[in-house]
């Protein structure tokens, strides 16, 4: 029943120029997580993971398009395709989800998406508050920072998307032509 369980979005949240992930430190119970929040009534999951991601990060952001295998059929559907994973290219779709059980009976369901600030807009981020404190770390640094097990496995997953498609280069080493 609709009751019982609490739909929410967030994203991982990537500076591509410096590889590094923004992480919001809650301070009074020194945790280290990702934003995220809930869907309200006539949101869609990428609006409510934009927005909540935007409202407590103080960034501007965008959803990156990823290339990786999801269950979910194609935007068309042509023919009568079996329910098995399918590789895309340049999709807006959740990588992973997370599901947490809050008790009594009640479950909040979590649409985890991978996004980057939008580093051409003015913007200066989350104000420095008592309660809570915006982060950058490198990819290594976010791992061992994040306070939970479940969000540090969620980013390792969604840093290997981003270098796949968005680090490629980085990732190899230089050519003779580049070294110069």
């Amino acid at each position: 029943m609709s009751e019982a369980f609490v739909e929410s979005a967030g994203c991982v949240l990537f500076r591509l120029s410096t590889r590094e992930i923004c992480v919001l430190h809650i301070r009074k119970r020194n945790e280290y997580v990702l934003a995220k929040g809930r869907r309200n009534c006539g949101d869609s999951r990428q609006e409510a993971a934009l927005r909540e991601v935007t409202e407590e990060m103080g960034y501007v952001c965008r959803l990156l398009p990823l290339d990786m295998h999801t269950r979910a059929p194609p935007a068309v559907e042509t023919e009568q395709l079996a329910g098995e994973a399918r590789f895309y290219t340049n999709i807006y779709e959740p990588f992973t989800l997370q599901v947490r059980r809050l008790g009594g009976g009640q479950i909040k369901l979590i649409w985890w998406f991978v996004a980057a600030i939008d580093e051409e807009a003015s913007q200066g981020g989350a104000p420095e508050s008592e309660r809570y404190a915006v982060e950058f770390y490198s990819y290594a640094d976010a791992l061992s920072k994040l306070t939970f097990q479940m969000d540090r496995e969620m980013v390792k997953q969604a840093i290997v998307l981003v270098a796949g498609k968005y680090e490629e280069r980085w990732l190899m080493p230089a050519t003779a032509d580049e070294k110069k």
